[in-house]
């Protein structure tokens, strides 16, 4: 039932109209009603309005959690508020990165543990879509989901899972054009796409029929919308640094693995960036 907000001014107009109301019991009555009308029509919205503010709150929280490696912490978190709604797409993506952030984060000798994780993410990307269609985060997350697990499979199952990267990476960009993220995803899709071996580019040749257009200068143009979307995220210039670098392009290489360095880590991943990007300088100097 949709409510009605009563204000003090309109209780005010109400009781004015009423002036000519009995004295005494039936007074105490309109009151009494009054009260009632008020508890009913406010109370509702305080709580859900105080639910909604807890429950960003504690999404910040496990935001927090994952940029500082710590998701098994987020992921219990998450996992603990997806009980009370199973349906959130804002809990359901969540997971889904953290559950890739965290593969990223083991080590080399954790291979079931990561395709565990692996699974997971995909599977969470899955429902946040289910949950809602129209979320560009989600089919980020979906993207992102789909490239991590192409670490656990074979060449051929890494071509297949390529197109619902790209295809994801696209539906984000749609939805939301100023999806930063999504931006790098594609642009790194392209980069690779156009990177393939010749036995990956044959079998991306016979599942696709022709090879998915992709271009060098569109994976270019995708790391510098990034950029310009959020200038300060590490990732995106180290990322546009690499691919300039494996170009050949080393001034340009130079100048972002440069600004990798100026930015300030807020965690370990970014740490290592930067420690690959003073790596990536002393190459350029060769």
């Amino acid at each position: 039932m949709k409510l009605i907000t009563v204000s003090t001014n309109s209780l005010t107009k109400f009781l004015e109209r009423n002036e000519k109301f009995p004295k005494g019991r039936a007074s105490l009555d309109l009151w009494r009603w009054l009260l009632i009308l008020v508890a009913v029509q406010f109370c509702p919205v305080a709580r859900v309005s105080a639910e909604a503010e807890n429950l960003s709150s504690l999404l910040q929280k496990a935001d927090r959690l994952d940029d500082t490696d710590h998701f098994l912490e987020a992921i219990t978190l998450l996992k603990g508020l997806e009980k009370g709604d199973p349906r959130n797409v804002e809990i359901l993506y969540r997971i889904s990165r953290v559950d890739s952030d965290f593969v990223d984060d083991l080590p080399d000798n954790a291979q079931k543990k990561g395709r565990d994780y692996a699974v997971e993410s995909m599977a969470y990307a899955k429902r946040a879509i289910e949950a809602d269609p129209q979320s560009s985060e989600a089919h980020l997350s979906s993207a992102i989901a789909y490239g991590v697990m192409t670490d656990f499979v074979d060449d051929r199952t890494k071509m297949e899972y390529s197109k619902f990267i790209k295809d994801e990476a696209e539906k984000a960009i749609e939805l939301d054009p100023k999806n930063d993220y999504a931006h790098l995803v594609l642009a790194r899709w392209n980069f690779e796409m156009t990177q393939l071996n010749p036995i990956l580019r044959g079998i991306a040749e016979l599942l696709y029929g022709q090879m998915p257009p992709a271009s060098q200068e569109k994976a270019l143009e995708n790391f510098r919308k990034a950029i310009e979307l959020a200038p300060d995220r590490m990732i995106h210039h180290f990322s546009y640094g690499e691919a300039l670098a494996r170009l050949g392009r080393k001034e340009e290489a130079r100048a972002e693995y440069q600004k990798v360095l100026r930015l300030p880590p807020t965690c370990r991943e970014e740490r290592g960036y930067q420690q690959k990007a003073a790596s990536g300088l002393k190459t350029l100097e060769r």
